[in-house]
């Protein structure tokens, strides 16, 4: 394990703490996080998860761009939930199209280990991180799952550390799950009141 997984660790948990505190700046640590994980990945093969990186820096990028010019309100930085099913299944046309399109690419281009966990996973990783921009509460629960998923995969691959992480990322993800949620029930409660 090399310096570069033990500072991308700790970034990453870093990321994840600050997004459940909904801080701005969990948008930075993330991106120098993504940037090592990049290096780490690329080493052993899981192209999708390298561009992934590279991706998730760009969304970065935007999480912080829209977190810095939408207003919202100072004391409970507003979350909201998915209500409309037309938003769920665009979300689900995305994964299943990108995944298959993006497996695809790997099978045919490259030497990939796990194409198409690779592959469905970098896709939801993106669609989860899109709801995250957004303040979606439930980009948690799916994060439980790519978190649980991805450690799968990163033990087949010997990167014992990231195993560890994403299950860290597992744990934080249900936390920011429930306290997402409390703070969605508070706002509606507010609103209501108003």
């Amino acid at each position: 394990m090399s310096w570069i997984e033990w500072t991308a660790t700790a970034l990453g948990i870093a990321y994840v703490v600050l997004m459940i505190r909904r801080n701005i700046w969990c948008w930075v640590a993330g991106n120098i996080g993504v940037a090592l994980q990049a290096i780490s990945f690329y080493a052993v093969r899981l192209y999708a998860d390298t561009l992934l990186q590279v991706i998730y820096f760009a969304m970065g990028c935007y999480g912080f761009w829209i977190w810095k010019t939408r207003p919202a309100d100072r004391q409970y930085e507003a979350v909201t939930a998915i209500t409309r099913v037309r938003t769920w299944l665009w979300l689900s046309l995305a994964w299943i199209a990108g995944s298959v399109l993006w497996a695809s690419v790997l099978i045919a281009w490259t030497d990939a280990a796990l194409p198409e966990a690779d592959a469905a996973l970098a896709t939801a990783s993106l669609v989860a991180t899109w709801m995250q921009a957004h303040r979606y509460v439930e980009n948690w629960l799916l994060w439980i799952v790519i978190d649980a998923a991805y450690a799968a995969v990163y033990w087949t691959r010997g990167l014992y550390l990231y195993v560890f992480l994403y299950g860290v990322f597992a744990g934080m993800a249900w936390t920011g799950w429930r306290q997402w949620r409390s703070l969605l029930k508070e706002q509606r409660a507010l609103a209501g009141r108003s």
